[in-house]
């Protein structure tokens, strides 16, 4: 058997390397009781939501998590409100959680798993409950990225799994033609408590138009691509298991990813009739053997700003280039001098200017939390720090509220 090392790149099994291995997905309730006013201090900023058609942003004092309070709820939830770090849901009814979070992968390695949850309990604890936060874990899922195995659909059939369900996926006409063969992009085995994924993640990130995992991959080959396996672990697995908080999750990582390794697993195909006596495949103990860490990268959240601007580019070039498909102007600048009296026209005839607009835009804009200090204020692009609390713990209901949107902000 080839030498095994961690996950810093160097080369395992055959050419098989793990290049990043840790937390892509946390979900968690919270329990406690909400603080005072802070239901009807969210119902006039939803009306304020509705009203306008925008998000309404709530930043507070001395917290680096910011969020848009968007004009619906969510499920039971009655408020729902969102950032490129978190979304947040609030109000829920009992037996319901009165809050449910969601963080996004990006936070996650920007900031760190564990310093994310520590992060996020006390923004809860300050602006959000009475007292210390109980954090339930709803959902975390587990990932290595690998390089150096690209499965066929042929390795459908030696993945021996627990689970009853099993899923194949191919890929796109338009990949398919510059491809010998038939080549999947991705598996999915099991569902409900425990269910697992592998997939082309190059391919995913191709499709999405997202570039920051490369950031957090070590020894990348750009020219090869990147499979991910990936386990889904719920509630009622991360309680059977002994994790039933976010903390005992993810202290307890490396035992979910064995457990979840051994639930699925890759075969030698023999010519027993019982795949579960095939013997493991070498490159799956490499798999199995991976360290969940907790990887990071200050490039992170750079990377997201600069897919959010590439986005907003790709938009500006198409109405650019139908502006100059209607006149006799062909190059860019042509066209953006053509636009310059209407763009200067529209906002004035709204009662307000194009500076106007970016000004507060500047001021709502809500970002992602970087490598900061623990605890530190996250101030907007135009260096103030805009708050809705006139002190962490009092609710300042009578504060202006300013009409959202940003660009940055997730569904």
């Amino acid at each position: 058997m080839s030498e095994f090392r961690r996950p810093s790149g160097s080369l395992v099994m055959g050419g098989l390397k793990v290049l990043s291995s840790g937390v892509d997905t946390l979900h968690f309730s919270v329990r406690g009781e909400l603080q005072e006013g802070l239901l009807v201090f969210l119902e006039a900023l939803k009306r304020e939501a509705q009203s306008s058609k925008e998000l309404q942003v709530v930043t507070w004092v001395e917290q680096s998590l910011s969020v848009a309070l968007r004009p619906h709820g969510w499920r039971s939830y009655p408020f729902w409100a969102s950032s490129p770090n978190i979304e947040v849901a609030i109000g829920a009814p009992s037996p319901f959680p009165p809050v449910f979070i969601q963080t996004h992968s990006a936070y996650l390695h920007s900031r760190g798993a564990d310093q994310a949850v520590a992060e996020i309990s006390k923004w809860l604890a300050t602006n959000v409950t009475r007292s210390e936060p109980q954090l339930a874990a709803s959902r975390v899922d587990l990932y290595s990225d690998l390089q150096g195995w690209s499965p066929l659909i042929e390795d459908f059939d030696r993945f021996h799994c627990r689970g009853v369900r099993r899923r194949a996926y191919s890929m796109p006409a338009q990949d398919q033609a510059h491809l010998r063969g038939r080549r999947p992009s991705g598996f999915v085995f099991g569902g409900g408590d425990l269910m697992a994924r592998c997939y082309d993640k190059t391919l995913e990130l191709r499709v999405r138009g997202s570039e920051w995992p490369k950031a957090i991959w070590k020894d990348w080959d750009r020219g090869q691509p990147v499979w991910r396996v990936e386990f889904q672990f719920r509630r009622r697995s991360l309680v059977s298991l002994g994790c039933p908080t976010p903390a005992e999750a993810l202290a307890a990582r490396q035992q979910l990813w064995r457990y979840a390794t051994q639930w699925l697993s890759l075969r030698v195909r023999t010519s027993d009739s019982n795949r579960a006596r095939w013997p493991e495949a070498p490159r799956w103990e490499v798999i199995r053997e991976a360290e969940i860490g907790s990887p990071t990268s200050p490039l992170v959240r750079d990377m997201v700003r600069s897919a959010d601007e590439l986005r907003i580019i790709r938009g500006l070039v198409g109405y650019a280039s139908s502006v100059a498909a209607l006149g006799s102007a062909h190059g860019v600048g042509a066209a953006l001098r053509r636009t310059v009296p209407g763009v200067s026209d529209y906002p004035e005839r709204r009662g307000e200017t194009f500076t106007d607009i970016v000004g507060r835009k500047k001021r709502q804009r809500v970002d992602m939390v970087g490598s900061r200090r623990f605890g530190s204020t996250d101030r907007g692009s135009d260096g103030c720090v805009r708050s809705r609390r006139s002190s962490p713990g009092l609710l300042d209901a009578g504060a202006p509220l300013h009409p959202g949107g940003d660009q940055s902000i997730r569904p």
